[in-house]
C-alpha cells in the first residue's frame, strides 16, 4: 500500500508507515519547481512486485496535469532512470528524473553525478531522453560544471554541487574529508561559479594547473567563475592569490575573500585557515584583479565589487564609507575595517593594498597625530568589542603609520611589528588606476599591393597591404587608409583594413586606386608576388603587429566546390591561443581610430543599457569590435580567417572574439543555410567532424527566405547572441560561434516531400575530443533537433538581403 503526503513543495509517496530522514528533508528543503511537480518516491524497504503499478494509479488520482520531476530515496541509483521511463510511458507525462547518484547539497540544491553523463534527464513517452541539467536549481553556469577531469598528474577538477574544486588527487583521504564538508555547506549560487583552489593538508596547487584549467574552460564558465583560495597554492613570493592569477591567465579575474555558505540568495563568506577551518567573516567578498601591464610593473590594486557592513558600523556615506562617529568613519577594505577621518589620507591607496591574513581581521586606524590616534585607537577597541565573538576574538588593531609606507604587496608579517593587540585578516580594494595609453608608432610608408583574382579553391594570393594608422593629426579627407575608395570597380570598398565582397571583380576594371596619403601607388597585374609580412614575430607569427604593411586575403564571393578548412598556425587564429590581446587592442586602435570615435555613442548606450557587457576598461574597444564585424565592414573576416593565412584580419578578429565571449549564450537549435548537392552532403557526413576557423553565423529562430538547398541545424552550448549590438538592418535573431568551435555531424536527411535536405550538427564542448565516433551527448542532441522539426510551425523570420551570405555555409568548409 502506498500512502501519499504533502511535505514542504514536494508530494511524498511511500510505502512504509514513516517518511524517512532522507525523503523528509529532502522534501522540506527542495524549491518549488514552476514547470514540473515534484514526486517523492520514499523506497526505503522490501517492496512488493506491484509497487510501480500503484505508484501510477496514485499518481493519476491526483490529477496533476503538468511535468513530473522525480526524486527517488533509498534505492540504488539506476532505479530513477528505470521509473523515469516508466512512468512516463505509463502516464503520459514528462518526467525528470536523476541519471546517477543523487546528492543533496545545502539550502535544498539536487545535484547528480555518475561516471557517465550524470545529471537530470528528462523522459518522454515515444522519444529519446534529453539530458537537462547536473543541478536543480539550476544555475547559469550548470553546463560549465559537468564532469571530473584530469588536469594533470597531480590536479584534478571536481564537479560540486555548489561549484568546482581544483584539488591534489593523491591524497584520497584529505579529500574525501574536504569534498564531503563542502558538499553539505557550500550553497549554488545562481549567477557565480565558486572554483575553489587547493585542498588543505595536501601539497600546494601549481598555478600551470589552474592555466589549463581556464583554457579548457567553457565561455559561460570562465563569465561566472569566482576563484576561492582554499587550500596551498604555489605563489611567487610576496604576491596575492588574486594578482597571481590575473597575470597568469592574462585577463581580470574575480576571487571570493572566503568560502559562501548558507542561502544562495544571501550567503555568509569565511576565511579558511590551514586546517580547513572556517575564519572569520569577511567584509570584502569579491574582489577583481587586472593583470600587470607589463612583467615587473606595479600591480593596480584591487577593486571590491561586493561587501558586507554590518549595522555596527553605521550609516552610509559613501561607497564602502560609513559614518562611525561625528569625526571619524570606518571604511571596508579588503583586509578588514580603516577607521579615518572622513577625508581620506594621500597613503589611502597602500592601506586599501594591505594583503589578507585568513586567520586575522585587521583593524586599521589613522594616527597622523597622537590625539587623532589615541581617538581613533578608542573607537576600533569600541568597535571590535560590538562585533561578533568569531571575529571579536580575531582581531588586530594596527597603526596606519605602520601599514602606509609599505607597499602594495607587504607581506603580512612585515605588518605585525605594528599590531596594539587583537589579531588580523585580507586583501585590497579602490577603483583600478586608468590604463596607460599605448604608444602610437611613428609615421611609416604606406603601399599597396595587388590585387589578383583569387584561385578557384582556395583563399590564398593577392591581397591589399596596408598600413599602421599614422597618429594625429589625421590625414586630409579621402586620404589615408579609411576614406581610401578602390574606383573603377564598382560600388566604393571604404575604410576597413580588407577588401569587401566586391573587390574580387576589380582586376583589370580600371586604372588604379586613388590614392593613400596622397600617393598615387600602382595596381598590380594578376601574376604579382605577394610580399612577405616584414618585423618581428609576435605570438607565434604575429608579424602585423609591428609591419608597416599587412597582406590581407581577398574576400572570394563566389562558392568553390567542397574543401574543408586547414588548420592554422597560431599566428593565423582568430583567438589567440593565450589570454594577452595587448598588441591586438593597440593595432585595433590604430587601424580603427575614425570608426571608434564614429559609434563610440552608440556603443557607450548599448553597454549603459547591458552592465554585464561592460565590466573591465577594455569593454568598450570589445564592444566597437563586435559592432563593426556585425557591420558590412566584416563581411570578408571570416573568409580571411578560413583561408589559414596570417595577415591583418587576425588582431581584428581576436578583438571581436573577446567581445563575444562577453555576450549572452544561446542553448537550443540554430539555424543556417548551404548550396550542397548530395554527394557534396555525403563526402560531409563522412567527415563527421568539421572545426570551423572563423565566426559561424547562425540563426536563433526559423529563417523563412534563406538561401541554399540545404538546411542546416546546430545544438548550440555555447553560441552568443548578438542582438543587443545588432543596428537598424541587422539580425537581431542572429547568434556567433566563436572560430575554432567544432562540430560534430550527427545526421543527414535527404531531402522529401516539402521539405528540403537537412544537415544535423551538434556543437562540441571544449572537453570533448574531436574523434570519429559518436559521443555521449549525440542521441540527446539528435532527438532534441528532431523534435523541434517535428514542432515548428510558422512562416518563419525574414533575414535581410544584404545579411543572408553570413548565413549561408556549412561550417568547417572553405
Amino acid at each position: 500500500m502506498i500512502t501519499r503526503h504533502t511535505v514542504g513543495n514536494a508530494l511524498v509517496l511511500h510505502a512504509s508507515e514513516r517518511i524517512s530522514t532522507e525523503a523528509r528533508t529532502v522534501a522540506l528543503s527542495v524549491d518549488r519547481d514552476p514547470d514540473n511537480d515534484i514526486v517523492i518516491l520514499d523506497l526505503q524497504h522490501e517492496l512488493p512486485f506491484d509497487i510501480w503499478d500503484t505508484v501510477a494509479t496514485e499518481l493519476r488520482r491526483q490529477r496533476l496535469r503538468r511535468g513530473i520531476r522525480l526524486v527517488v530515496c533509498g534505492a540504488r541509483p539506476e532505479t530513477g532512470a528505470l521509473a523515469g521511463q516508466w512512468l512516463s510511458d505509463r502516464l503520459g507525462r514528462p518526467v525528470i528524473a536523476p541519471f546517477g547518484r543523487m546528492i543533496p547539497g545545502a539550502a535544498g540544491l539536487l545535484f547528480v553525478h555518475a561516471t557517465d553523463l550524470g545529471g537530470w534527464v528528462c523522459y518522454r513517452r515515444g522519444h529519446t531522453p534529453v539530458w537537462q541539467s547536473k543541478r536543480y536549481p539550476v544555475p547559469a553556469w550548470d553546463g560549465a560544471a559537468v564532469d571530473h577531469l584530469t588536469v594533470s598528474s597531480t590536479c584534478a577538477a571536481e564537479p560540486l554541487p555548489g561549484g568546482v574544486w581544483l584539488r591534489e588527487s593523491r591524497d584520497e583521504a584529505a579529500v574525501a574529508v574536504h569534498g564531503s564538508h563542502l558538499t553539505s555547506t557550500m550553497p549554488c549560487l545562481p549567477d557565480a561559479m565558486p572554483v575553489l583552489v587547493g585542498c588543505p593538508g595536501t601539497a600546494p596547487l601549481r598555478l600551470d594547473d589552474i592555466a589549463r584549467f581556464w583554457r579548457g574552460l567553457a565561455p559561460e564558465g570562465r563569465e561566472h567563475a569566482r576563484f576561492v583560495q582554499y587550500g596551498p597554492v604555489a605563489l611567487p613570493d610576496g604576491e596575492q592569490f588574486g594578482q597571481a592569477l590575473a597575470d597568469l591567465l592574462r585577463c581580470p579575474v574575480r576571487v571570493f575573500t572566503g568560502v559562501p555558505t548558507g542561502r544562495p540568495d544571501g550567503p555568509a563568506m569565511f576565511t579558511v585557515d590551514a586546517d580547513g577551518r572556517p575564519g572569520w567573516q569577511v567584509f570584502a567578498e569579491e574582489l577583481a584583479y587586472r593583470p600587470r601591464e607589463t612583467l615587473g610593473a606595479k600591480a593596480v590594486t584591487p577593486r571590491i565589487l561586493r561587501h558586507r557592513a554590518p549595522p555596527e558600523l553605521g550609516e552610509p556615506v559613501g561607497p564602502r564609507v560609513y559614518q562611525y562617529a561625528h569625526d571619524t568613519v570606518v571604511e571596508v577594505i579588503p583586509s578588514g575595517l580603516w577607521l579615518r577621518a572622513p577625508e581620506p589620507p594621500r597613503h589611502a591607496d597602500r592601506i586599501r593594498a594591505v594583503p589578507m591574513d585568513p586567520n586575522r581581521v585587521r583593524l586599521v586606524v589613522d594616527d597622523p597625530a597622537p590625539a587623532a590616534a589615541d581617538r581613533h585607537r578608542e573607537l576600533a577597541g569600541d568597535l571590535a568589542a560590538r562585533l561578533d565573538p568569531a571575529t571579536r576574538r580575531r582581531a588586530a588593531v594596527q597603526p596606519s603609520s605602520v601599514v602606509a609606507p609599505g607597499r602594495p604587496g607587504l607581506s603580512a608579517r612585515g605588518i605585525e611589528a605594528g599590531t596594539y593587540r587583537h589579531t588580523t585578516g585580507h586583501a585590497a580594494d579602490l577603483l583600478p588606476a586608468p590604463p596607460v595609453p599605448a604608444p602610437v608608432p611613428e609615421p611609416v610608408p604606406v603601399t599597396v599591393a595587388g590585387l589578383p583574382a583569387p584561385p578557384t579553391d582556395e583563399v590564398t594570393g593577392g591581397g591589399v597591404a596596408v598600413p599602421a594608422v599614422p597618429p594625429d593629426p589625421a590625414p586630409p579627407d579621402g586620404a589615408g587608409l579609411h576614406g581610401a575608395g578602390l574606383h573603377g570597380a564598382g560600388p566604393e570598398v571604404a575604410g576597413f583594413p580588407w577588401a569587401g565582397p566586391d573587390v574580387a571583380g576589380l582586376q583589370g576594371a580600371g586604372p588604379g586606386v586613388a590614392g593613400l596619403d596622397g600617393a598615387e601607388p600602382d595596381v598590380a597585374g594578376p601574376d604579382a608576388a605577394v610580399p612577405d609580412v616584414a618585423g618581428p614575430v609576435l605570438g607565434g607569427g604575429a608579424g602585423w603587429a609591428t609591419s608597416p604593411t599587412m597582406t590581407l586575403p581577398v574576400h572570394r564571393p563566389a562558392p568553390a566546390p567542397v574543401r574543408f578548412q586547414r588548420t592554422p598556425g597560431d599566428d593565423a587564429r582568430g583567438v589567440r591561443p593565450g589570454p594577452d590581446l595587448d598588441e591586438e587592442r593597440t593595432w585595433f586602435r590604430r587601424a580603427f581610430r575614425r570608426e571608434i570615435a564614429a559609434v563610440s555613442a552608440d556603443v557607450a548606450g548599448v553597454l549603459a543599457a547591458h552592465p554585464a557587457l561592460a565590466g573591465g576598461a577594455d569593454a568598450a574597444e570589445y564592444a566597437t569590435a563586435v559592432r563593426l564585424y556585425l557591420s558590412a565592414a566584416g563581411d570578408g573576416l571570416d573568409q580571411a580567417l578560413r583561408s589559414a593565412e596570417p595577415g591583418g584580419h587576425v588582431p581584428f578578429a581576436r578583438c571581436v572574439s573577446a567581445g563575444v565571449r562577453r555576450l549572452p549564450v544561446h542553448r537550443g537549435v540554430a539555424y543556417a543555410g548551404a548550396e550542397l548537392t548530395p554527394a557534396e552532403l555525403r563526402r560531409i557526413a563522412r567527415r563527421r567532424v568539421l572545426t570551423d576557423w572563423g565566426f559561424t553565423n547562425a540563426l536563433a529562430e526559423p529563417p523563412a527566405d534563406l538561401p541554399g538547398t540545404v538546411e542546416v541545424l546546430i545544438w548550440s552550448a555555447t553560441a552568443r547572441r548578438t542582438a543587443a549590438f545588432e543596428t537598424g538592418d541587422g539580425v537581431p535573431a542572429r547568434v556567433l560561434f566563436l572560430p575554432g568551435t567544432a562540430f560534430t555531424v550527427l545526421q543527414v536527411q535527404e531531402p522529401e516531400a516539402g521539405a528540403p535536405a537537412r544537415l544535423l550538427l551538434r556543437e562540441l564542448a571544449v572537453e570533448e575530443p574531436p574523434v570519429d565516433g559518436r559521443v555521449r551527448f549525440d542521441a540527446l542532441a539528435l532527438a532534441a533537433l528532431r523534435q523541434h522539426l517535428a514542432r515548428r510551425t510558422g512562416p518563419g523570420t525574414p533575414v535581410p538581403v544584404a545579411a543572408a551570405r553570413r548565413f549561408v555555409g556549412v561550417p568547417g568548409l572553405r
